[in-house]
């Protein structure tokens, strides 16, 4: 793997950062199976390979709260440039767990069936008077992905 990376002649868990930082710095994203194996989870058949990792677009993150750190989509994770940092220094486990799950929540339900539950859930909470970051955190969704990330 590290020869088709283009990063040779190191060993060690320290040149396989350094690879994928290189690898992130050339193509701008790793697949989440790679990013997870780098962090230590072990995805399991390759489930992630057609799932990029990105650092999220600037326009993206605008949108993001403060603390945001993440946020998965059917075929891409967006991470912030601090989560990336982690993500290729194999900091990130966690947080991948967790946007790992939601993919596979985006696989189970479809992008509308997702997003029916997740908003849906999320303005219940906010009906019935629950400020933003109870309602974020009510969301099923989220405390699956949270329950997941926490049994890794």
């Amino acid at each position: 793997m590290v020869g088709e990376l283009g990063f040779s002649g190191r060993t060690g868990p320290e040149s396989e950062y350094a690879t994928y930082r290189c690898r992130m710095e050339r193509h701008g994203e790793l697949d989440l199976d790679t990013a997870l194996r780098l962090n230590g989870v072990p995805a399991g058949a390759e489930a992630y390979r057609d799932v990029a990792v990105r650092i999220a677009p600037r326009w993206l993150s605008r949108t993001w709260g403060r603390g945001v750190a993440a946020m998965a989509l059917p075929r891409t994770v967006y991470l912030s440039g601090e989560s990336m940092e982690r993500a290729t220094s194999g900091r990130a486990g966690t947080l991948l767990v967790h946007e790992a799950a939601h993919i596979d929540q985006w696989r189970r339900f479809g992008p509308m069936g997702f997003l029916i539950r997740y908003l849906g859930d999320y303005f219940k909470g906010r009906a019935v008077g629950l400020p933003h970051p109870v309602a974020y955190r009510a969301i099923r969704f989220e405390r699956q992905a949270t329950e997941r990330a926490e049994r890794r």
